[in-house]
């Protein structure tokens, strides 16, 4: 993970902060082989008022990144199809051409502000909402992934060396 996007995701935390939200970043739609497919993050409002809506999001630093991923938008389908959202984030509002109409119908788009890449509240300019997505009911495997990340006593040191090494 490059520190570009170590950044943004540790901006996507403090975006989608505990206890309002659960948040993982780099999860797998689930364990063993069947772990082939990953979002760069999941969050879950954690609050029934709220609604408990689980948002998903792909990551990208490079146009030649989000290039890529244009080309298999469905590659985000076995953990999409679990949320009630999907976003696009940047950290640089020229990575995608949204005057082109580049993001797939049922993705929103958020690009971190340049002006608050390193502070302690960051700010996302919404560019599109994601829309409303029929998501269908958890599966095993999904669960399985979920609980594999939330039983790792490891999970706190890893994110703090990781939001270290991204914000030093």
């Amino acid at each position: 993970m490059t520190k570009k996007t170590l950044k943004l995701m540790e901006a996507l935390r403090r975006q989608w902060p505990y206890p309002n939200y659960g948040f993982i970043a780099e999860f797998r739609a689930g364990t063993g082989f069947s772990a082939d497919s990953r979002a760069d993050a999941i969050a879950m409002d954690l609050w029934p008022s709220k609604g408990l809506e689980l948002i998903g999001f792909e990551v990208k630093t490079s146009r030649a990144d989000w290039l890529r991923e244009l080309k298999q938008p469905e590659k985000c389908d076995p953990i999409k199809q679990f949320c009630d959202r999907w976003y696009l984030i940047t950290d640089d509002s020229e990575i995608v051409n949204t005057w082109k109409n580049e993001l797939p119908d049922d993705w929103g788009y958020m690009h971190l502000e340049s002006h608050t890449k390193n502070t302690e509240n960051p700010t996302f300019k919404v560019y599109k909402e994601a829309p409303k997505l029929e998501p269908k009911p958890v599966d095993r495997l999904f669960l399985a992934s979920l609980i594999r990340l939330a039983s790792n006593p490891f999970d706190e040191v890893v994110i703090n060396n990781r939001k270290y090494k991204a914000f030093s």
